[in-house]
């Protein structure tokens, strides 16, 4: 089942907060769902200096631009992938759509273990057990915005 989400990029301060609210260390592996332009693997690799940081994008030119020497971008569809990538993987992040985090939590829940990390950007996973609720503004393309950052732990 391919879900497409359209590429709405986080901001700085967004994508700096999740990566907290992660409480990341250098043994994690990060697995950002629907990676976009990479700016959060990429955050996670150089600044929180994470073992390993995979981004997942289905969209061709977006997945050329993720791509770096010190991350993994696979390009294709998340929900297929998830199963593949999943054992190896102790935090997820995602800024994908209601929709797609009912489906994406039906698989985390299957495939994911004690201890795994989630943190969502603005859309909630309604089965998983929430940790912490964070707010940000952040300037974007609209203007001053505030945005939501859910934290979960399996």
């Amino acid at each position: 089942m391919t879900l497409l989400v359209p590429f709405v990029p986080s901001p700085p301060e967004v994508v700096e907060e999740m990566l907290k609210c992660a409480n990341l260390s250098k043994d994690d592996v990060l697995l950002d769902l629907g990676c976009g332009d990479g700016r959060i693997i990429k955050a996670a690799k150089k600044n929180f200096h994470v073992r390993m940081a995979i981004g997942v994008e289905i969209n061709n030119d977006l997945c050329l631009e993720a791509r770096d020497p010190d991350v993994e971008v696979v390009c294709g569809d998340m929900v297929l992938l998830l199963e593949v990538l999943m054992p190896r993987v102790t935090v997820i992040t995602a800024y994908l759509s209601t929709r797609t985090n009912e489906i994406i939590q039906e698989k985390i829940l299957k495939l994911g273990r004690k201890g795994l990390r989630i943190v969502s950007h603005d859309f909630v996973f309604e089965k998983l057990r929430l940790k912490e609720t964070r707010r940000v503004k952040a300037m974007g393309l609209l203007g001053w915005t505030e945005h939501t950052i859910y934290c979960y732990e399996l």
